[in-house]
């Protein structure tokens, strides 16, 4: 008798197959678990910082009193705000005084930094146009280390570098000299027609343009020219004020001013909350609410 051999399917053990199906989980969780602390460890942390701040109409000072780690300003924006407004301070000011670009040091014994050539400086001495180093942005703060702005530094009187963007306009931050050069077309869009402070009495929501200001656009220049409103050496024959409606461009000495990212006005008295952020993660380094004090 010859013995046949029946080809069947082979089973697999039940008790293997609920092995297999554990080893996928795991495998599939470690995958999990390990793309998500990737992320996590991706964002970077934010270090602590503690400030010392003085807030008057005219001046903001950030005095760092205890910091866990170096800290670069170009990674930090500051974020004034009131029960109204809000202003934000960014790193990127190219000339002072139209960027919260000042930094003063504490005499720290030992303190040294690259950048800042007298490492007890504790005046604003170096804080001038020219002094790249001296630029929001441009500097590393320390223990003992202080920023501030007064004056034109942190308010604008008579100018718009800096301003925040309006609609017709395709930069947020320009110079005095990059508005003076402005085609007519964009001047219009953003102003109209309204040029002589006579039809606009004192009303402060203008822009005034001094009577010695260079106007290098040959567009602006003919405009000018044909209001009446141009000298030979393409000044304008008196100041000028154009009309603004958006508050951003709404400049006296109590709008806080430095980068083109809104507008804010303090009074003594106002309660203004100061908010640090750190970019790279996003989250607030530091935040405290303090009273506006009148200047002396």
């Amino acid at each position: 008798m010859r013995m046949l051999k029946k080809n069947r399917d082979e089973a697999v053990s039940p008790v293997v197959g609920v092995m297999l199906m554990l080893v996928v989980t795991i495998i599939i969780a470690a995958v999990v678990s390990g793309f998500a602390g990737g992320l996590i460890n991706s964002q970077e942390a934010t270090p602590s910082a503690n400030f010392d701040v003085s807030l008057t109409n005219h001046s903001i000072e950030l005095k760092v009193q205890s910091i866990s780690e170096d800290i670069s300003s170009k990674d930090l924006v500051i974020v004034l705000t009131n029960a109204t407004h809000m202003r934000k301070l960014v790193p990127g000011g190219t000339a002072v005084p139209y960027g919260f670009n000042i930094v003063e040091w504490d005499q720290v014994t030992g303190f040294h930094d690259d950048l800042i050539a007298n490492e007890t400086q504790s005046t604003t001495q170096a804080g001038y146009a020219g002094n790249s180093k001296q630029w929001f942005g441009n500097y590393t703060l320390k223990t003992g280390s202080r920023m501030s702005a007064s004056g034109d530094a942190f308010t604008n009187t008579s100018g718009i570098a800096g301003a925040a963007l309006p609609d017709g306009f395709s930069k947020g931050s320009f110079t005095k000299s990059e508005f003076y050069d402005l085609h007519v077309d964009r001047w219009m869009t953003v102003f109209g027609d309204t040029l002589t402070n006579s039809n606009l009495g004192s009303d402060s929501n203008v822009l005034k343009i001094k009577s010695n200001a260079q106007i290098t656009s040959p567009t602006l220049q003919t405009y000018f020219d044909s209001k009446g409103y141009l000298d030979a050496d393409n000044t304008p024959t008196e100041d000028l004020w154009a009309e603004a409606s958006d508050m951003n461009w709404h400049f006296s000495q109590t709008i806080v001013y430095g980068d083109g990212y809104g507008g804010i006005s303090m009074s003594p008295g106002d309660r203004v909350t100061v908010t640090i952020v750190y970019n790279p993660s996003g989250q607030t380094l530091f935040m405290k609410t303090v009273t506006v004090e009148e200047t002396e």
